[in-house]
């Protein structure tokens, strides 16, 4: 269980990240995404502002406790953070996935900005399965923060660390592999 632990928090750390970099990274990258969010129509217009803020500090704010969380697990055990960290990181996961699964169902048309303004690919059911299974796999480590031995052994949490990173760029990149092997996005 404490290799399950480390990928997940790896997988939390490396997607929440990325995510908030791209978000934040410009004013351009910031508007792009937060006219993503508008067009979504899940909040009003007036609060579009406010939930894109909230959005991307959450998304930053749980990638760096999943970081310090990541550090404690492979120097000397969770602590009392990792639990709540990956709790936080599933929650948000799960709020994204609905989100994105009211968006398909409404018929949102928008590419996803969930990593910045580089998507390309409409919402559609490829991204809710993606958010989906990054929600199991966080739900999973924080279940997994009950029931792992601590300390681990060094390279058995390197490599779960490594695979954690690999399904994170995975998982991020969706758009560009579906478009890579010409999965169209429905």
């Amino acid at each position: 269980m404490t290799e399950l632990v480390v990928a997940a928090l790896t997988v939390a750390v490396v997607i929440y990240g990325v995510s908030a970099a791209a978000k934040l990274r410009s004013r351009q990258a910031y508007r792009a995404f937060r006219a993503g969010l508008a067009a979504t129509t899940l909040v009003g217009r007036p609060l579009t502002g406010l939930v894109a803020v909230a959005l991307a500090g959450a998304e930053a704010v749980v990638a760096a406790l999943c970081a310090a969380a990541l550090i404690m697990a492979l120097s000397s055990g969770p602590g009392a953070v990792a639990g709540p960290a990956l709790g936080g990181a599933a929650a948000l996961a799960a709020m994204l996935t609905a989100g994105v699964a009211v968006s398909v169902h409404r018929g949102v048309a928008e590419p996803c900005a969930c990593f910045g303004s580089r998507g390309r690919q409409p919402l559609s059911g490829v991204h809710v399965t993606r958010n989906a299974c990054l929600l199991v796999i966080l739900a999973a480590g924080a279940i997994g923060t009950h029931a792992a031995h601590w300390p681990g052994r060094p390279a058995s949490a390197a490599l779960a660390a490594t695979a954690g990173g690999v399904v994170a760029v995975l998982l991020s990149r969706l758009d560009d592999l579906t478009a890579l092997f010409g999965m169209a996005a429905r």
